[in-house]
C-alpha cells in the first residue's frame, strides 16, 4: 500500500540498509524503459509483496556519498505517463498507486507497485522482441543485482503458480509406476496404522490409496507418480534418474569455518537420497549420533539418561521443516553442515512467511501434498507452531534461539543452531577485551555471532535480538564505522560483516582473538588493514591444449556462444575466482564479466555455482561448474576428461 511507508522512511532505508529489494530509486527525468522494467519486476516477483519506486531520488555519485533527493519536474506529466504506460505497455494493466510528495525541499514521486495475484502473472510487455523491454520474453523479475529479463526457465514458476498447481504436482517425463518403492508404500501403511488404525485409505488398494493422497496422476490408461509421490515413496535409483539434485548432504567440518582445501575440508560426508519416509529418520539419527551428550537425572528417577545437546524435538522440527518447505524445482541439494560450534541447514526456497512472522501461528505451505502426508504420520505438527516450539525447547535447554535467514531474491533459506549459550562464560571472557567501549547487549551479541559463525548480517542479528531492520542496521554500522570491530563484505542483499582482520582460512585467528595479551586498547586505526586478495595467479600452461586454443581465440567482444563453453570448462577443472576468470578471458573487467556471463550462468541457467553458497559475497568466493553444467559441456561436444 502507498501509505505503508512514508517517502522519508523509504529514503532512510535506502541510505541505512544494505538490503532494499522492495525499493528502487530512479532519477525520474521521464517514465522510460528502466522505470517500467522495475514496475514489471515488482509485479511479478513471487513473495516480495510488491515494491516502491522513488522518482527524483538519485544514486550516490562523485558529489554525494549516499542516495540524495534530486527532485523531478513536470510531475503531472510524469504521473500521467506512468499510468498510461502501466495500462498500455503490458499485456494486462498493472494497478500502481502514485503521488507527488515534497521531500527535503524538492518534489519526488512515490510509486507503489503491487505484486499481482498468481492467476494474473506473468506481467508481460507488449511489442517486438527487439524493443528495450522485450528482448527475450518481455517478462521481468527482481534479482540480486536489480531487475532482469526472464528466460523461459525463469518464467516456469510463474506459469505453474498461475495454473494453481505447485511443482510437487508436476509429472516428470519418463516417470513410471515402477519408480515407486513397494516397501516405502508398505512403510506408509504401517506408520499410518500406528497413528490411526481405522484410517479409510488403509482399506484401499495401493493405486486408490495413492490417488487419495494425490501422489499419482493418470496418463492415458496408466497411473504415474507426480513429484510428491516420488519424493515420499520413490525408489532411490529412480530419484537419482529423475531428480538427480534431490538429496541431502550431511557434512561434518572440523572447525568453525568452511574450508576449501579438498584434503582437509570435510571430516565426514554423508549423501542421503531416499524417499522422505526413510530419509527423515536417517538424517535425524546422523545428527543425533554426531552431537555431544550430557548427563541428566530427573527428580524421582533412579537411573541417569544421556541426552543430546540439542533436544530431539528441535532436531525433528529442523529436519522436517527443511524437507517440507524446500523448493524442489531448484536443482540444488539441501546441505546440513555440522561445525564444531553449530549446525547450519541450507535450503532452496525462501520462507513464504515474512521473517518477522516466523514462529507465529499458522503455516504457509510450499508443498501442501508432501506436508499433508507428513502431518498424517505425525512427522510434522499442524498448526504452524514448530518454530515457536523450537525456540521454547532451546530456551529451556539454556541454548540460543535459532537464527533464520530468508533471502527472497536468491530463493534461499538458512537455519543456524548454536550449540552453546550465546553469552556463556567463554563468550563473556572473550568480550572482556572490549570492556572500555561499554558495548550494549545487542552490540555484544552481534560480535559473538560474527565470532561463532564467521559472519553476521541484518537478518541474523534480528533473529537473536528482536530488533527491527533499521535498528539492527544501526548496530552493525556502529560496530563497523565507529568502533571498527567489524568489516563489511558484499553489497546489497548479500552484505555481511565479519570481525576485523578475520580470514577465511581455518586456523587463522581474528584480530581480536581471545588470548593472554592485552587487546583492550583499541585506539589504533584498524580500518586500513591490508586484505589478503588471495592467489590470483593463474597458470594457463597447465590447461588442456584445446582449452588454451579457445582462450587465445577469444576477443574482448566475443559473444556468449564462445565465452560460456570456456568458462564452464575452466570451472569444471577447478574453482576460479571472478578476478582469475577476468584475467584469463581476454582481460575483461570483473563487473562486466559478472553481469554479462557469470550471473546469467549461475542465476538463470544453473550451469555454475558458488564454492561459498552460505555467504554470497565471501571474500574467497569462486565458481565451479554444476552437474547441469557438466552435462551441458557434453551436449556441446566437450570432453573435459579427454
Amino acid at each position: 500500500m502507498l501509505n505503508e511507508y512514508s517517502a522519508e522512511s523509504l529514503l532512510q532505508q535506502l541510505r541505512q540498509l544494505d538490503e532494499c529489494p522492495r525499493i528502487e530509486a530512479k532519477r525520474g527525468t521521464d517514465i522510460g524503459s528502466s522505470a517500467m522494467q522495475s514496475v514489471c519486476a515488482f509485479a511479478n516477483e513471487p513473495g516480495l509483496g510488491g515494491g516502491y519506486l522513488l522518482l527524483g531520488v538519485s544514486e550516490p555519485d562523485a558529489q554525494h556519498n549516499e542516495f540524495y533527493v534530486s527532485g523531478v519536474d513536470h510531475t503531472d506529466k510524469l504521473l500521467g505517463d506512468l499510468q498510461a504506460n502501466c495500462r498500455e505497455q503490458f499485456e494486462q494493466s498493472v494497478p500502481v498507486e502514485a503521488q507527488a510528495i515534497p521531500l527535503e525541499g524538492k518534489t519526488v514521486i512515490m510509486v507503489f507497485v503491487p505484486e499481482l495475484e498468481p492467476a494474473a502473472k506473468p506481467c508481460t510487455f507488449k511489442g517486438k522482441f527487439d524493443s528495450k523491454n522485450k528482448r527475450k520474453t518481455g517478462v521481468w523479475r527482481r534479482g540480486l543485482n536489480g531487475d532482469y529479463e526472464c528466460t523461459q526457465t525463469d518464467i516456469e514458476p510463474l506459469l505453474i503458480a498461475k495454473s494453481g498447481m505447485g511443482f510437487e504436482q508436476v509429472v516428470l517425463a519418463d516417470a513410471e509406476w515402477d519408480d515407486l518403492d513397494p516397501t516405502a508404500i508398505e512403510l506408509y501403511r504401517n506408520l499410518r496404522a500406528r497413528i490411526r488404525p481405522n484410517a479409510e485409505e488403509l482399506d484401499a488398494s495401493d493405486t486408490d490409496m495413492l490417488r487419495a493422497l494425490n501422489l499419482v496422476k493418470k496418463h492415458g490408461d496408466r497411473w504415474v507418480p507426480n513429484v510428491a509421490g516420488l519424493l515420499l515413496l520413490g525408489k532411490p535409483l529412480s530419484l537419482r534418474r529423475l531428480m538427480p539434485a534431490v538429496r541431502i548432504d550431511y557434512v561434518r567440518i572440523a572447525g568453525t569455518q568452511w574450508v576449501e582445501d579438498p584434503e582437509q575440508r570435510f571430516a565426514t560426508t554423508l549423501d542421503l537420497r531416499e524417499p522422505l519416509l526413510r530419509l527423515i529418520p536417517r538424517l535425524e539419527n546422523a545428527i543425533l549420533d554426531d552431537l555431544p551428550k550430557h548427563f541428566r537425572l530427573k527428580a524421582g528417577d533412579l537411573q541417569r539418561s544421556d541426552e543430546p545437546l540439542l533436544p530431539y524435538k528441535v532436531i525433528r522440527e529442523a529436519v522436517v521443516n527443511a524437507v517440507m518447505h524446500r523448493d524442489y524445482s531448484v536443482h540444488q541439494p539441501t546441505m546440513v553442515i555440522r561445525y564444531s560450534n553449530r549446525i547450519e541447514i541450507h535450503n532452496a526456497g525462501y520462507s513464504l512467511k515474512p521473517e518477522a512472522m516466523l514462529g507465529e501461528m499458522g503455516s504457509k505451505l510450499r508443498n501442501p501434498i508432501v506436508a499433508a502426508v507428513l502431518y498424517d504420520l505425525n512427522f510434522a505438527e499442524t498448526k504452524g507452531s514448530g518454530i515457536r516450539t523450537m525456540r521454547r525447547l532451546l530456551d529451556n535447554a539454556g541454548l540460543t534461539a535459532p537464527v533464520f535467514t530468508s533471502k527472497v531474491l536468491a530463493n534461499e533459506f538458512q537455519a543456524t543452531y548454536l550449540l552453546h549459550q550465546l553469552l556463556g562464560e567463554e563468550q563473556l571472557q572473550w568480550l572482556n577485551q572490549f570492556s572500555r567501549l561499554q558495548l550494549s547487549d545487542n552490540e555484544a551479541r552481534a560480535l559473538i555471532l560474527a565470532k561463532e559463525t564467521g559472519a553476521v548480517d541484518n537478518a541474523g542479528l534480528r533473529a537473536i535480538t528482536g530488533l527491527d531492520t533499521l535498528a539492527a542496521s544501526q548496530v552493525l554500522k556502529r560496530l563497523h564505522h565507529q568502533y571498527r570491530l567489524l568489516e563489511q563484505g558484499g553489497a546489497g542483499s548479500a552484505t555481511y560483516y565479519r570481525l576485523t582482520g578475520q580470514r577465511s582460512a581455518e586456523g587463522e585467528l581474528p584480530l581480536f582473538a581471545s588470548d593472554d595479551s592485552n587487546t583492550g586498547d583499541l585506539a589504533s586505526n584498524t580500518g586500513d588493514l591490508d586484505t589478503n586478495p588471495g592467489d590470483l595467479h593463474t597458470n594457463a600452461e597447465e590447461l588442456p591444449a584445446e582449452l588454451k586454443q579457445r582462450l587465445e581465440a577469444l576477443t574482448p567482444k566475443a559473444r556468449k556462444d564462445k565465452v560460456w563453453p570456456v568458462i564452464l570448462w575452466l570451472c569444471a577443472l577447478r574453482p576460479y575466482k571472478a578476478e582469475q576468470l577476468a584475467t584469463l578471458l581476454a582481460g575483461r573487467q570483473v563487473t562486466a564479466l559478472k553481469s554479462t556471463h557469470l550471473n546469467p550462468l549461475r542465476e538463470q541457467e544453473g550451469l555454475i555455482g558458488y564454492t561459498h553458497p552460505e555467504v554470497v559475497n565471501h571474500p574467497e568466493q569462486a565458481y565451479k561448474t554444476t552437474t547441469t553444467g557438466l552435462q551441458w559441456l557434453i551436449q556441446h561436444g566437450i570432453d573435459i576428461n579427454g
